[in-house]
Formats: structure tokens, C-alpha cells, sequence
């Protein structure tokens, strides 16, 4: 039974949904230290320290909860799940807002991750959407979190600087709310797909490890996400290094940041319109190429433009690879696995955000900034491979069979 394909409206309030729901998840990122240094129990030594902890929170409760979370949606419903997620992530909004403390702080960030509210909306999107047109709904879905990403970290600076944090974590909860409310009241139950007859049961870890192809995609999403975010941690200090004498070189940096997620948001749907009309896999390797040669190139531009425009083009390549990888998994898997799978991919990617942060704290004291990026390119290279292997593994399980 094919998926009933979700009406625009109501795709609308799932992409909205998105939007917000990711500006909460970024609002504090660039400016973790700044906050959690006005927290009480806080003190200068110790604001480095918490604020690692801080940051890597909900990525502890994703990876934990995502495999379920994915399970449950198939087994319970997505519109079930998906109200409980949005609760969870509403709690933790407003538990960090009203914590004047850092132990009331750190729940809500643990909230945050307990919620997987990405997962369930990956995962209700996805299997809502007609196999015709679940590329551009992936694609839709990764601009509304790239938006999310630009519009997160530019609010919470602002905020922090003119006001209060505090208003806008609220605010946060109660458009959040609002949400919610509306897909209740709008989103009706996707049919459930029964699994086909001669397919064999989705097995969830165990069948990712014993299908090379699955197991192949699923490591290219770690890697992919590892680059990503060791990335973050190497650009700031590359552009203090690469230009020294430049001023205001923070809001630069920022502004540098800005242009690469406003690429992903413009070129995400474009990405999806592709991969419905041809193969993701081909996108995917095309885009992670593109990731390392813009990244490579770094390293030998010295003009403040032709960073701008790597970051626009690594920004604009980026916004293809996680859309790619779920839109060809789930043309090999029945539509009943698709919650479960969605789970498991962002388990991998969860994963890749906290190895790649690792990697750059590991070659820190022995490369420079420069040179850390060519470790960031190679990651991007190695994810392209990945998906090349994939090809192979899926054409040798053919001629197999």
C-alpha cells in the first residue's frame, strides 16, 4: 500500500514545525559559554567546562532514544509520538528559561535531546509522503532546518547582548505550543503500510549490519555529520589565523556562517526536486565531493570573498547529503520500516556530531588550523566513498541473486 500523500497544509505545518523547533536547538549554540557563565553555581573556570557539557547534552539523549523513538512511531503512530515529542522539547524549552541555576540548565538540555523531535519529523514526513514526491518533502524539510540554523544563532546572539536569553526560550516553548496545537487539530494519522509478503522483517542495527549497502550509508551519515561538525570547531580558528588583521573578526566569522546555511536553505529543494526525478545516490557522492573540494580549497584562498563563496557552495552541497541518504534507504526498505530506519540514521549522525569534535581535540596539538581542515575535506572524501561502496555492495547482492 503506497503512502497517502500529506496535503500542503499540512506538510506546511510540519515544516513550520521544523523551523522553530530547530532555532531552539541552535539559538544557544554559538553563544553556550556567554550563557552559561551568567548561570549561578558558574564560575570562570569551571564556564568552559560546563558549557562542553551543555553542548553535547542532547546529543547524548538523541542517540540513546533515536532507535526507539523510530520503532515506536511504527508501532504507536506517528501522531502520537510526534504530540509527545513536541511536549518533551516544549518542557525542556521552559526548563532552561526559568533555571536560574546550571544543574536546572542541564536537565532542560537533556530534555532536549530525550525529545527527538527531528527524528519523529523526519520520520512523519517521510512516510506520510507519496513515493513520487518524497524527495522534495525531504528537501523542504532540510531548508526549513537550515533556516532554523540561520535564524537560531543570529536571535540568540542579539538577545543575549541587547536583553535577555530568557524571552526568547520562552517564546521558543509557546510558538512550539502553538504548533502543536494546529497539528493536532490539522495532521491526521499516515495509513500504516503493512510489510510485504516476500520482504524479509527490518531488523533495525542488526539488519544495517548484515546488508553492506545499509551499513555503507549509515557509516557515510556518521562521517558526513563528523565533518560537519569538526568544521565548526576548526573555522573560527582558521579565519583568526588565515586573516589576522582583520577587524570584528568574530562577527565575521558569524556572518561566514550565516552565508553556508542560507545556501543549504535556497539550495535544498532543489536538491530534493532532483533526487525524485533521478538517482540520490549520484547526488549524494556529487555533494560530498563537492564538500571536500570547497573545503580543501580553504587552505589555499587568501582574499575574505573567495571564503565566502567556498562557504557558499560547501553550504549549497551539504544540503544534499542527509536527504539523499534517507530517500535511497528507504527505496530499498517497505514503507512499514521507514520510523525505525529514520531512528537508526540519526543514531549514526548523532554519533558523527560528537566523533568529529573528538578528532579536531585529538590533532589540535599537532596541526594547524589550516591543516585541520584537509582532515575536514578527507572526511567529506570518505563519505563520497562510502556511498560509491554501497553502489558496489548493492550490484554484487544483485548478481547474487
Amino acid at each position: 500500500m503506497a503512502a497517502v500523500p500529506l496535503p500542503s497544509r499540512n506538510l506546511g505545518l510540519l515544516l513550520a514545525c521544523q523551523a522553530v523547533t530547530t532555532l531552539g536547538l541552535m539559538v544557544l549554540v554559538p553563544i553556550m559559554p556567554l550563557y552559561v557563565a551568567t548561570l549561578s553555581g558558574v564560575d570562570a573556570v569551571g564556564a568552559a567546562r560546563w558549557s562542553s557539557l551543555a553542548l553535547a547534552a542532547p546529543a547524548v539523549g538523541t542517540l540513546c532514544f533515536a532507535p526507539a523513538v523510530g520503532r515506536w512511531c511504527n508501532r504507536f503512530g506517528y501522531r502520537p509520538m510526534l504530540l509527545a515529542s513536541l511536549a518533551v522539547f516544549i518542557a525542556s524549552m521552559l526548563q532552561m528559561a526559568l533555571s536560574p541555576g546550571v544543574y536546572g540548565f542541564m536537565l532542560g538540555r537533556l530534555l532536549q535531546g530525550f525529545s527527538t523531535i527531528g527524528v519523529v519529523l523526519t520520520a512523519f514526513i517521510g512516510h506520510a509522503s507519496a513515493e513520487t514526491s518524497r524527495g522534495r518533502a525531504l528537501g523542504l524539510q532540510e531548508s526549513a532546518i537550515a533556516c532554523g540554523c540561520l535564524a537560531g544563532p543570529v536571535l540568540g546572539g542579539v538577545m543575549l547582548d541587547y536583553w535577555s536569553l530568557e524571552p526568547l526560550l520562552t517564546t521558543t516553548a509557546v510558538a512550539t505550543g502553538i504548533a502543536g496545537l494546529l497539528l493536532w487539530s490539522q495532521v491526521s494519522e499516515p495509513a500504516k503500510t503493512p510489510p510485504a509478503a516476500d520482504a524479509p522483517p527490518f531488523a533495525g542495527l542488526r539488519s544495517v549490519l548484515d546488508d553492506a549497502e545499509l551499513r555503507n550509508w549509515m557509516l557515510a551519515a556518521c562521517l558526513a555529520q563528523a565533518a560537519a561538525f569538526a568544521l565548526v570547531n576548526v573555522f573560527a580558528l582558521y579565519v583568526a589565523v588565515r586573516f589576522p588583521a582583520t577587524e570584528a573578526i568574530a562577527s565575521k566569522t558569524g556572518l561566514l556562517h550565516a552565508l553556508g546555511w542560507l545556501a543549504a536553505m535556497l539550495a535544498a529543494p532543489l536538491w530534493g526536486h532532483l533526487n525524485d526525478r533521478g538517482a540520490p545516490r549520484r547526488h549524494f557522492i556529487l555533494a560530498a565531493l563537492g564538500c571536500a573540494l570547497s573545503i580543501g580549497l580553504l587552505t589555499v584562498v587568501n582574499a575574505m570573498w573567495l571564503v565566502a563563496f567556498l562557504r557558499i557552495v560547501q553550504g549549497a552541497c551539504y544540503a544534499a547529503l542527509a536527504q539523499s541518504m534517507l530517500l535511497a534507504c528507504s527505496r530499498q526498505l517497505p514503507a512499514s520500516a521507514y520510523g525505525h530506519l529514520t531512528g537508526l540514521s540519526r543514531s549514526f549522525m548523532v554519533l558523527g556530531q560528537l566523533l568529529g569534535p573528538l578528532l579536531v581535540m585529538l590533532l589540535m596539538p599537532t596541526l594547524a588550523p589550516a591543516n585541520l581542515l584537509w582532515a575536514v575535506a578527507a572526511l567529506f572524501l570518505a563519505t563520497g566513498l562510502l556511498a560509491c561502496g554501497g553502489r558496489h555492495a548493492a550490484l554484487a547482492s544483485r548478481m547474487k541473486s
